[in-house]
């Protein structure tokens, strides 16, 4: 079975800065305790902060929540190119 959550509308609800729940989340593509990496409805989707945790995470209804202290939301991130990160 696929899920397709391209023609279901993303919330993101964000409480204090300390909790975070998001619905339309296809892939958690990376995470650190300073990062998420998310697909969300077929755009990427960048999350930061520090002591950053996934609480919980259902493939199946696209829904995640997190903990920690969040200072960044991104939609459609892109890679610096790597002759630019090479050469700071």
């Amino acid at each position: 079975m696929e899920n397709n959550f391209n023609n279901m509308p993303d919330r993101l609800e964000l409480i204090g800065r300390k909790k975070l729940s998001l619905s339309g989340v296809y892939s958690v593509d990376g995470f650190t305790e300073q990062w998420l990496k998310l697909t969300v409805n077929g755009s990427k989707a960048q999350i930061t902060g520090e002591k950053i945790r996934i609480t919980s995470y259902n493939k199946a209804t696209g829904n995640l929540t997190a903990e920690g202290e969040f200072n960044g939301i991104k939609y459609d991130y892109k890679k610096k190119p790597l002759v630019k990160r090479l050469f700071k």
